[in-house]
């Protein structure tokens, strides 16, 4: 392994750590007043929002050290900067879909338990 390789493996694991991280913190922080709003229970959606940060902590940072088993070999600085830069913005994709994919659940989740309130005999 080169050293090229290697600064392009410390500078991805470093960048992704730090955007991992803060983005996750900050839906965390701000994201439970989105899941108290829609699920109507302060305790549940503590648990909630625990729980995905944890899995998305979980799932991001092992896709972030899963990417790096198929890179190549860095010969140059212009494929350190490409290949950290095409790495990160996979990183930031799946952090993007994923954020959505939860909002969406919880949507979900929402508008389902109110249709079943709504259908309950009274």
């Amino acid at each position: 392994m080169n050293t090229l390789t290697l600064t392009a493996y410390c500078i991805y694991i470093i960048t992704t750590f730090i955007i991992t991280v803060y983005v996750g913190w900050l839906c965390y922080k701000n994201g439970i007043y989105f899941i108290q709003e829609e699920l109507q229970d302060h305790q549940i959606a503590a648990v909630v929002n625990n729980l995905l940060l944890l899995g998305y902590y979980l799932i991001n940072l092992g896709y972030s050290a899963i990417m790096i088993y198929n890179w190549q070999q860095v010969q140059t600085l212009a494929e350190l900067i490409e290949t950290v830069s095409h790495k990160t913005g996979y990183i930031l994709c799946t952090l993007a879909i994923m954020h959505y994919m939860n909002i969406l659940v919880i949507y979900l989740a929402h508008k389902r338990s109110i249709n079943h309130s709504k259908n309950k005999p009274s």
